[in-house]
């Protein structure tokens, strides 16, 4: 019976002062001047802002993370003559070799 007590009276508080922030945002004031015309602490009002905000998940929560793209290593260019042969990583070594015996070849 004493925890129905607090747990309504709590209730009221919240709803008290969610009607005192609505009542601020409507009225176009500040907060500061808001809280000083009507005798409220200002870091009371502050306080249940923040604490009546609602709460906005977190990135994974909602599905999305962010990425950032990997920093790509640079390749390896190579001038001969009249070819250019570029070797970026990941590379196939089989296939490079095959490309530069067909480059020397006469």
């Amino acid at each position: 019976m004493e925890q129905e007590k607090t747990e309504g009276a709590r209730e009221a508080r919240r709803e008290e002062w969610r009607r005192i922030i609505a009542e601020q945002q409507a009225c176009g004031q500040g907060a500061a001047a808001y809280c000083r015309g009507r005798g409220i602490p200002a870091w009371k009002f502050s306080y249940w802002r923040k604490a009546l905000a609602p709460t906005e998940p977190d990135a994974a929560a909602r599905g999305f993370v962010e990425l950032r793209p990997a920093r790509r290593a640079s390749g390896v260019s190579v001038e001969a003559g009249r070819w250019l042969v570029r070797v970026e990583p990941g590379f196939d070594a089989a296939t490079l070799l095959r490309a530069l015996e067909a480059l020397a070849a006469p």
